[in-house]
């Protein structure tokens, strides 16, 4: 790592030439300014990492020299050098934002060490920085991708909703994308930087989601050897996302209906009450008008969660959105696994959207990693889709279904028949379309002469 520092100093002192000296031979690029404003400039412009600043040219209060500095580069690290500075001094800049204070003239191994420390520092902020660009980048609208109707009227309600700590109800046939939409609300919220806790209702039975999601204390039942932190309180200040709620049990509706009134709860076996702030998103593809009628789901609670209300759309609805999805695939299953693809062509691109996708997107999804991982060369063709895509096609005038009784020889002969009629009886492109010479095609056809 190239280091840069920028030297702020009086000209002509000796005690800053022989530092300055010392960080060339060490190979960090050295920027010098005699000047305040001219070093305002230098940060503007250049990959400054550490301000070595002399504390005697500072005519403002350190507080508001260093705020403009971290405006200009927040992850810059500001380090004063003074003949003559008190402690006081010293105290206050520290107190103001400084990475340390250090009185003339300093041992040039000290110096060195308190820069590495600096960069140290540096790092860790800067790597904060990317996780939650990166985290942001994940769950941001943009990742909700499509430019259809239905999919944008979700990514509006996300909008205006995820600023607010309203529990949001989010239904959907499965792999519509709920959980997705669920993490755009919490990263976009005041609580993104507080813990996303999931919770799938349908993976445990009654008693284990209660311990799940409630904790347990040592003893509360056979097997419960230590004490156990539930989900809601790893949720604290953050949000849970209860998928699959409507797998969930009456008792236990009765127990979260309660989570949600008081914001408090008991550990299963346990009587200390646990207070919690949290915020709710809950999923289910299943009916809960239906459920709530077969009194298999509270009312109370459902008007808990269904504060705010978000259909996500299945894939057949929003069609137009395949294209970018796939592009969008190729690209995450290129950076992840290395692959080279660069497209997918005409023929298989149709395919895609001739189909129906029950699975929705996540089945898209697993269909193009499956296209990628077959393909030989830097595009998806269609035979290398998933083998229900071709079956599955619509039987329109490019397509001809052969009767089940035919014989194989019959079959051939309809095949033949077919292309032929196709191309107005070209035999030449007849046999490019069957992938057969002519002379083949040619001694075949007199084989099919009955259905020419």
């Amino acid at each position: 790592m190239q280091i840069n520092i920028l030297t702020v100093s009086e000209k002509e002192n000796s005690e800053w030439e022989k530092i300055i000296s010392y960080l060339k031979r060490k190979k960090m690029r050295v920027h010098t300014s005699f000047a305040v404003n001219d070093a305002y400039k230098i940060l503007k412009n250049e990959p400054i990492n550490i301000v070595l600043f002399d504390y005697q040219l500072l005519k403002i209060k350190t507080s508001t020299y260093i705020r403009k500095i971290k405006t200009i580069k927040p992850d810059v690290e500001l380090i004063f050098l003074s003949e003559n500075a008190t402690l006081s001094n010293a105290i206050d800049a520290m107190k103001d934002g400084a990475y340390d204070f250090y009185e003339l003239p300093v041992k040039a191994r000290l110096l060195i060490t308190v820069i590495d420390k600096a960069i140290e520092k540096q790092s860790l902020f800067l790597e904060k920085m990317e996780l939650e660009k990166k985290v942001k980048g994940m769950f941001s609208f943009g990742n909700i991708h499509g430019r259809s109707k239905p999919i944008q009227h979700v990514t509006n309600i996300i909008s205006s909703v995820a600023s607010k700590d309203a529990n949001v109800l989010i239904t959907g046939e499965t792999g519509t994308g709920k959980e997705m939409v669920a993490k755009a609300i919490h990263f976009n919220s005041p609580r993104a930087p507080k813990p996303f806790i999931k919770v799938n209702c349908g993976a445990f039975n009654e008693g284990v989601l209660e311990s799940e999601i409630f904790g347990h204390e040592k003893g509360a039942f056979t097997g419960a050897i230590i004490k156990r932190v539930g989900r809601f309180e790893l949720a604290d200040e953050g949000t849970i996302f209860l998928d699959e709620i409507g797998d969930m049990s009456l008792s236990t509706q009765i127990k979260l209906l309660r989570v949600l009134q008081e914001k408090e709860f008991e550990r299963v076996g346990g009587n200390e009450t646990i207070k919690v702030d949290i915020r709710v998103l809950a999923a289910t593809n299943q009916d809960l008008d239906k459920l709530i009628e077969e009194k298999m789901f509270r009312k109370d609670l459902y008007y808990r969660l269904n504060i705010v209300h978000i259909e996500v759309p299945p894939l057949r609805e929003r069609k137009d959105d395949i294209p970018l999805l796939v592009s969008c695939f190729i690209s995450n299953f290129n950076e992840e696994k290395g692959y080279g693809i660069k497209g997918i062509n005409k023929n298989a691109m149709q395919m895609l959207l001739n189909y129906t996708w029950p699975g929705n997107v996540r089945e898209l999804e697993n269909a193009i990693e499956a296209a990628m991982a077959l393909a030989p060369g830097d595009a998806i063709e269609a035979k290398y889709l998933p083998s229900f895509l071709l079956l599955s096609q619509p039987q329109h005038s490019d397509f001809y279904q052969i009767p089940q009784h035919f014989t194989l020889q019959e079959s051939e002969q309809e095949i033949i028949r077919f292309t032929l009629a196709k191309t107005k009886g070209n035999k030449s492109k007849a046999a490019r379309l069957l992938g057969i010479g002519l002379r083949t095609l040619q001694r075949k056809v007199i084989g099919a002469q009955t259905y020419s």
